[in-house]
């Protein structure tokens, strides 16, 4: 059997973005790192393979120092003959001193994940953020970081230095748009071959959405000429068959319930052959609603599908079912309102989405679990990268370090 390529992941969370990697069966997890109880808590149960040691709880500028002066903790990570390291360190709040980066400690985070790769070396480094980042300070941030990349002699793509993917065109349904800057060690050969990864399915717009008389006579525009590319998985195919639930329902483990047709988004989120905890029995997970007030169900019932429900928040829309999903946000963000998140596109189901449902979205597999509080789980869903997205420049990557190999 082939030797797995080793992945280090840092400001892990939930662990989606390592998780795509994992299932490649090509890549193997050698560490994971954050500073929040709730994605360590969640990470270590759903790698139950892995060691204390090598699920850090600790804020990456103590293992990563960016003074130099400091010391490496954690010295056997730089013994790793590493070939990806992939993270997503905040960058809102970055700091200039004319056209680079500053000593704000806000910058401290970005700073030491360059330290990182310095340090470990590893063949690519992949680096995940928001696209609005491309727009801070106008362009400057942006241009910041790619000037700290060159700095430490990684190369990136000569024809654009960031990438945007677009999740629902990788089979991930959900309308989101991440920014990737992916980085080469400078004696990689061809490095940037065939990037970004082809994709698979045609992109949504919701503006060019044509009624039809069924869901197979519909007529939808999603942007792209291309005849070969598969249609957007909507809301519907990835969540219908799970239990259906009113408000306060629901347990934070349950039974599927009784048999239904399923789609093959929906049998591949139920496959548990990948779970690491063996001989475990198929069980669903972080599916329980929030208990609303009546009035609120009032409101939920009265709103149309693919409209806002609550008017004070832009991001509270209902469901579309035949869309993808809404961009799966973190709840808390702005303010901590519950109504800050999709709800359910099912009249029978007059309520916010619950974890479970939003982690289909995000398509995560259900054996995945979430731990902490509802508010935890929420956020650790919606801050994390899409597997299946994951996954797909996963494969792009294992392709170019084994043609390197030869």
């Amino acid at each position: 059997m082939p030797k797995k390529l080793k992945i280090i992941d840092l400001f892990s969370g939930a662990g989606g973005l390592s998780l795509g990697f994992e299932l490649t069966k090509k890549f193997e997890i050698v560490a994971a790192i954050d500073n929040w109880k709730p994605s360590i808590e969640t990470f270590s149960f759903n790698h139950p393979n892995l060691s204390d040691e090598q699920i850090i709880h600790d804020d990456i500028t103590n293992i990563f120092p960016t003074n130099s002066k400091k010391i490496i903790s954690n010295k056997w990570l730089k013994e790793i003959d590493l070939d990806v390291l992939v993270g997503g360190p905040p960058c809102q709040g970055m700091s200039l001193a004319g056209k680079r980066l500053n000593d704000d400690p806000r910058n401290d985070l970005f700073k030491s994940f360059i330290s990182a790769i310095q340090l470990l070396q590893p063949k690519y480094f992949l680096m995940e953020n928001v696209p609005g980042l491309l727009s801070m300070q106008n362009g400057q941030i942006h241009n910041a970081i790619v000037n700290s990349i060159k700095g430490i002699n990684y190369n990136l793509p000569i024809t654009s230095q960031v990438t945007i993917l677009k999740a629902e065109c990788y089979g991930v349904p959900q309308i989101r748009r991440r920014v990737f800057y992916l980085g080469a060690r400078k004696d990689i050969k061809n490095p940037f071959n065939f990037w970004p990864p082809v994709p698979s399915h045609q992109e949504f717009s919701r503006n060019k959405y044509k009624k039809g008389k069924a869901d197979k006579q519909m007529q939808m525009d999603f942007g792209s000429s291309n005849d070969y590319l598969l249609n957007p998985i909507s809301v519907k195919e990835a969540i219908s068959d799970l239990p259906k639930l009113k408000s306060g329902e629901g347990s934070d483990e349950m039974s599927y319930g009784r048999k239904r047709k399923l789609t093959e988004y929906q049998i591949s989120m139920r496959n548990w052959d990948e779970c690491p905890r063996k001989n475990e029995k198929p069980i669903l997970f972080n599916h329980e609603p929030p208990n609303h007030t009546k009035d609120m169900i009032k409101k939920i019932k009265k709103t149309k599908q693919g409209e806002s429900v609550d008017p004070n928040y832009s991001d509270s829309r209902k469901w579309h079912p035949e869309y993808p999903g809404y961009t799966v946000k973190a709840l808390g963000a702005g303010g901590g309102s519950t109504n800050r998140r999709a709800f359910h596109f099912d009249e029978d189901q007059p309520r916010a989405s619950t974890v479970r449902e939003n982690a289909r979205i995000q398509s995560f597999p259900d054996w995945y679990k979430f731990i902490g509080s509802k508010t935890d789980q929420m956020s650790l869903v919606g801050n994390s990268v899409p597997p299946i997205l994951a996954k797909e420049i996963a494969k792009f990557l294992h392709e170019r370090i084994k043609s390197n190999k030869h």
